[in-house]
């Protein structure tokens, strides 16, 4: 039984959850500061076993074995240990965790605990406070469910024609908060922070303590953290960055939740990317007129266009909100012309003169449905190939939501008047639908299990499991004796591989 002076003392501990996502760094912040209140008494709790699953690899196969992320986690933890012998750290609890001890927790904001909480976001946004406020003006953070990668790649791009930008996104490596922080450390430590005059990061889940930040989008209100929470928590990150952009349809969306952050001094900068601002003249090569009646430079042509490996409607929103930051640091002419020169990797790219390949580990139903769609509309002769593996990303995919939308998407072409072209050339020759991989196997099996319910399938589309192999690139397709000139490909394959 703990006297009363033991739990006072008790209770003024800390703990950090998730060695997996960064405990181990913000543990290093408060106990190498010596001035930080948090110094005094560090409880680093490991939910995922991940130091005893290292321990026992590094004692099979040595360190040598690990992946870079794992090596990392694994040598900061050993360092904390040899600096800090007394650090406490809790793993493989049976009974759960009697969070009342603790003064303060700090989680990842996708934890799956039900209490009130310090996240990631929060503690990291904290510390660059305290250690960077200098190189706030130079910060510009994003985060959405999609176009976040790509959005970062482009930003950095426009910049780089005048500046030294330092880009971090998920091309990169980890995109959680405290990667961040990690990153200005590193930079630091080496004497090439002054080097940069702006640093561009992708991070997953929310925003963290920056000049300029950008929400892309809250799509599929998917749960996190067990349903203890949504998507729509990144919301609350927003008090963290000096300027906000975001569509203003997403405003609209979530006003209601917006507003009662109750978020004091919050510059929120809402871009209209609708009629008459937004006058598409072509899906491919696309190219398109914004014109903001806010903007100042009247006597710019502001028709934006991209290279022709850039293909999908969805980049009018991401080269929006980039003008729009951009703006900032440029001129309107100069941006533009920097645009027309982006190349986009690893994401929707053309890799061949009628090939379109997409294997982004983060697709979502409606980026593969919106796909599909732009493909359908701007191709003659289209092939459609999907498929995926599963356990890419934290966010799995629903296979049977997916299939639903497919079927939506040709229902459409069969009912609806704006399909009426579409419906003409499809007639008397269907879509052929190849799908592969697990993704694909379970889209394959739904659709044969409903195919009675299937009436416009014969005559609009046909699908094809392929067992032996995954369509990923021009190769597969070669092997698999489907690829001719006369007819127009695109591959979805959601996975890591690239």
């Amino acid at each position: 039984m703990l006297n009363k002076s033991e739990k006072k003392e008790s209770k003024k501990r800390t703990l950090i959850i998730d060695v997996n996502h960064g405990a181990l760094d913000i543990a290093e912040e408060y106990l190498s500061n010596k001035d930080d209140k948090y110094s005094r008494n560090i409880v680093i709790w490991d939910i995922y076993g991940k130091i005893n699953k290292l321990n026992k690899l590094s004692s099979s196969n040595g360190i040598n074995s690990f992946s870079d992320k794992d090596k990392e986690i694994y040598q900061k933890y050993n360092k904390l240990k040899e600096f800090y012998p007394d650090l406490e750290i809790i793993a493989n609890l049976k009974n759960g965790l009697d969070y009342s001890k603790f003064e303060e927790v700090i989680a990842p904001v996708h934890c799956a605990i039900d209490i009130k909480f310090k996240t990631f976001h929060e503690a990291v946004s904290e510390i660059i406070n305290k250690k960077y406020k200098d190189i706030k003006p130079k910060i510009i953070t994003i985060t959405g469910v999609k176009g976040k990668t790509s959005t970062s790649e482009l930003i950095n791009h426009i910049l780089s024609d005048k500046y030294s930008v330092y880009l971090h996104n998920s091309n990169k490596g980890s995109i959680t908060p405290t990667e961040v922080l990690n990153i200005l450390n590193n930079l630091k430590k080496n004497g090439k922070l002054p080097k940069y005059d702006y640093f561009v990061f992708e991070i997953s889940l929310g925003l963290v303590y920056s000049k300029f930040g950008l929400i892309t989008n809250i799509l599929e209100e998917y749960d996190i953290a067990k349903n203890l929470r949504t998507a729509k928590v990144k919301l609350d990150t927003l008090k963290f960055v000096e300027n906000c952009y975001m569509l203003k349809e997403l405003f609209k969306t979530y006003k209601n939740e917006i507003e009662s952050l109750n978020i004091k001094n919050l510059n929120l900068n809402l871009i209209d990317d609708k009629p008459p601002n937004l006058k598409i003249i072509s899906k491919y090569p696309l190219k398109f007129e914004y014109d903001n009646m806010e903007m100042k430079d009247y006597k710019i042509n502001h028709v934006f266009e991209f290279d022709k490996k850039i293909f999908g409607v969805h980049h009018i929103q991401n080269g929006i909100l980039s003008y729009e930051i951009c703006r900032n640091m440029m001129s309107s002419e100069d941006i533009i012309k920097r645009i027309k020169s982006f190349e986009l990797k690893n994401r929707m790219e053309l890799i061949a003169k009628n090939i379109l390949k997409n294997t982004n580990p983060g697709l979502n139903i409606k980026s593969i449905s919106n796909s599909i769609v732009d493909f359908i509309e701007t191709f003659e002769n289209p092939i459609i190939c999907i498929g995926g593996d599963f356990g890419c990303t934290c966010e799995e995919i629903n296979a049977e939501k997916l299939f639903e939308q497919i079927l939506k998407l040709f229902d459409n072409i069969n009912s609806s008047k704006k399909f009426e072209a579409t419906e003409k050339r499809f007639q008397n020759n269907p879509i052929n639908i190849y799908l592969s991989g697990e993704l694909g196997n379970e889209l394959f099996n739904i659709w044969h299990n409903k195919k009675t319910s299937c009436e416009f399938e014969d005559k609009y589309m046909t699908y094809k499991l392929i067992t032996d192999k995954k369509i990923i690139n021009e190769q597969d397709l070669s092997d698999l004796g489907l690829l001719n000139d006369k007819n127009n490909y695109l591959i979805i394959y959601r996975s890591s591989i690239v």
